[in-house]
């Protein structure tokens, strides 16, 4: 095919066209699972147009790396998913909060935090330090203190830092546990990092985030109008 405006908009152009589109589709892609699916799409059309349209073995060659590079990372995820495996608390903080992580994806995460227990009295974020650890109340009760007055409560379920561990900004209240809790937590600059390189993940956890503050803001509302906190 020779190279020219009219030969780039032929019928015989339309299946390069279309190679493009669908690699582009696959960049809009939410799942890192099909984005995979439609650059191997996207590489197989690129492979039909240059081995039987413009018949160049460069094209060929390149896409059909593309196509194998893919399937080993398709095939790495999957078995990374049918690897993992999380505890009853574990698949409770995932089903609540970030459902739309694939297994293998949730599993990394997990692990690069650690379960702790949280005795009473203890301290989850303090007022006005920068908050060191992102927490996930999986049992037990926390108070949230602002200036000496406690204006919330925290329970099963909550996170705790979720709007300063990302920002690496000073907590604005102080979060005590009320009782021992069973939390999971994970160091906020390690927490930053991962989120740095992973965006899809952090897409997630921004949007469990803001979930958890909407429900701590009524959860506040209703203390204050029961009467068991301070307005």
């Amino acid at each position: 095919m020779d190279l020219t405006l009219a030969s780039a908009f032929s019928t015989d152009g339309l299946l390069g066209h279309l190679a493009y589109v669908v690699l582009v589709a696959s960049m809009l892609m939410r799942s890192l699972t099909w984005l995979r699916i439609l650059v191997i799409v996207s590489a197989l059309l690129a492979i039909s147009y240059g081995a039987f349209v413009i018949r160049d073995p460069v094209t060929v060659m390149w896409e059909a790396m593309l196509v194998a590079v893919n399937i080993v990372q398709l095939l790495i995820l999957h078995w990374s998913n049918l690897r993992a495996r999380f505890s009853d608390d574990e698949a409770t903080l995932l089903a609540r909060h970030l459902p739309g992580l694939g297994r293998g994806e949730a599993r990394s995460l997990l692990d690069a935090g650690e379960w702790v227990r949280v005795a009473p009295g203890d301290l989850l974020a303090e007022e006005g330090r920068p908050v060191e650890h992102l927490s996930y109340l999986a049992g037990g009760e926390a108070s949230v203190v602002l200036r000496g007055t406690t204006v919330s409560r925290c329970g099963q379920g909550d996170f705790i830092g979720e709007m300063t561990a990302l920002t690496g900004l000073a907590a604005t209240a102080t979060v005590r546990a009320e009782a021992e809790c069973l939390v999971w937590r994970i160091a906020a600059p390690r927490l930053r990092e991962i989120l740095r390189r992973r965006d899809s993940l952090e897409r997630e956890v921004d949007a469990a985030f803001a979930r958890n503050y909407r429900e701590k803001l009524l959860t506040m509302n209703a203390l204050v109008a029961s009467g068991s906190v301070p307005s």
